[in-house]
């Protein structure tokens, strides 16, 4: 066997062994990824609630302000017609 031949029989295995090493180190990254993702979706779940709630007070308010604008609140104010 010549030098080149050694090398690269040689390499072959370091690389052989690091890949080896580095997939016996894979299923704890996947563990951490696993409840990261569980937290992200906690954290969208909360979005999306408070979204639904500020949803819900934008409508009563644009209700309110319908309400007022009609004289129905106060009963000061007369209708406004828009044509």
């Amino acid at each position: 066997m010549n030098t080149y031949t050694k090398g690269f029989v040689s390499g072959f295995f370091l690389c052989l062994s690091i890949i080896i090493l580095i997939g016996a180190t894979k299923p704890n990254s996947s563990n951490e990824q696993k409840e990261i993702i569980k937290k992200l979706e906690n954290i969208e779940q909360k979005i999306d609630f408070n979204y639904n709630v500020l949803n819900k007070h934008l409508v009563r308010i644009m209700a309110y302000g319908v309400k007022v604008k009609e004289g129905e609140i106060d009963k000061v104010r007369n209708s406004v017609d828009c044509n």
